[in-house]
């Protein structure tokens, strides 16, 4: 009984904004649906959105390079960093083979990251030892794969992003509807 009327509660005033849920919900049934139908095409738009903002961010990094409260090796790392993004960017857009390859490094560099990470939280905690160390042996696995076959590993990925939409979008639909319920 208190968990519904705390529920009510948390959706009351909200119920006339139920139809948010429901478009929210129809739009990622709708990418999920593209990303599983048009796979390739999904991967080379994203790709191509990596590098504009890959060009976009290095811009700003570099203005804030010059920027005051920057000590001499931060500003120069800053606007290295920034020229690093912008030529990265440039090289993307001038192919989409390329911007998908770079898509695939990120995605590969962040996995080996997060791979380490784990491993190193794994092996310094006694509390979920066995799961952070198995999750970052994952993750590293999954981060050499990626840098193997990128292609396929991108394709792979993107069709369980289009599944998963799929499901956030179904359970949006229901949530909209349970909340217009629930002010009726």
């Amino acid at each position: 009984m208190s968990t519904m009327s705390s529920e009510t509660g948390m959706f009351t005033g909200s119920g006339r904004y139920w139809w948010l849920l429901l478009v929210g919900g129809i739009i990622s049934i709708i990418v999920g649906v593209i990303a599983l139908v048009w796979p390739v095409a999904t991967v080379v738009a994203v790709a191509i959105l990596l590098a504009i903002w890959l060009i976009v961010s290095g811009v700003f990094e570099v203005v804030r390079g010059f920027g005051h409260g920057l000590t001499g090796g931060m500003r120069a790392l800053t606007i290295i960093t920034g020229i690093i993004s912008i030529a990265l960017g440039v090289f993307a857009i001038a192919s989409a083979i390329r911007a998908v390859e770079i898509l695939a490094i990120f995605i590969a560099i962040a996995f080996i990251f997060r791979g380490f990470t784990s491993l190193f939280v794994g092996f310094e905690q006694k509390e979920g030892r066995g799961w952070n160390i198995f999750f970052g042996i994952i993750l590293l696995i999954g981060g050499v794969i990626v840098l193997v076959g990128p292609g396929m590993s991108l394709l792979a990925i993107t069709w369980v992003i289009g599944v998963w939409l799929i499901i956030i979008g179904i359970f949006e639909i229901i949530a909209g509807f349970r909340v217009k319920s629930l002010e009726a």
